[in-house]
């Protein structure tokens, strides 16, 4: 059964939940804005459009730019090989089916959690990139996301009520500025 907070402190609640945080697997990275908040030794920083890694948000010496294709994630990495998987607001990006195909490669690749942060439901986004970096088309949202279907992967879900406002660029240019805000899903599994 998925838990419920109205805690908006994503960072904090992730750094409670993990219990190793040697090395990350970031997937979907973007221009790595949230990265170096992340508890972890070192990350992979993944992401398909390479003009985000170029104009990464930082350069920390622990954040290795690798721009390649999620879906070819088993290819550049034998199992077991990061502590965690991470799809921080990027599952949404791809459909069901290559989603779970993903999070299927994830678990063989992560020693100890895949972690999934995503809007609950489904989030309309299309031809936008608010990086500004020609990204529309990896933007895209092809996916949402409710509790049971992670929980039944075998996930913890934690629903952060609210989450998505119109304090988010994104959320105003889908739901408008009168809209009620939305939840976030903060999933993650725990492999051993």
């Amino acid at each position: 059964m998925a838990y419920e907070t109205t805690d908006r402190d994503f960072n904090a609640m992730l750094h409670q939940k993990l219990t190793n945080r040697e090395s990350l697997l970031d997937i979907g990275s973007g221009p790595c804005v949230l990265l170096d908040t992340f508890p972890y030794a070192h990350i992979v920083a993944l992401e398909i459009h390479r003009p985000y890694l170029i104009n990464r948000a930082t350069n920390a010496s622990h954040i290795i730019p690798l721009n390649a294709d999620a879906r070819e994630m088993n290819k550049l990495f034998v199992p077991k090989s990061f502590s965690a998987v991470a799809f921080i607001d990027s599952i949404e990006h791809f459909t069901k089916h290559d989603a779970h195909l993903l999070l299927q490669k994830a678990e063989a690749i992560a020693k100890h959690h895949v972690i999934v942060y995503t809007p609950r439901g489904f989030f309309p986004q299309q031809y936008v990139d608010h990086f500004g970096l020609n990204g529309e088309k990896f933007q895209t949202h092809r996916s949402g996301w409710e509790p049971a279907e992670l929980e039944e992967l075998g996930y913890e879900v934690t629903i952060m009520k609210g989450m998505h406002d119109q304090r988010n660029p994104a959320f105003v240019h889908a739901f408008g500025l009168e809209h009620t805000p939305i939840d976030a899903l903060l999933a993650i599994k725990y492999l051993g």
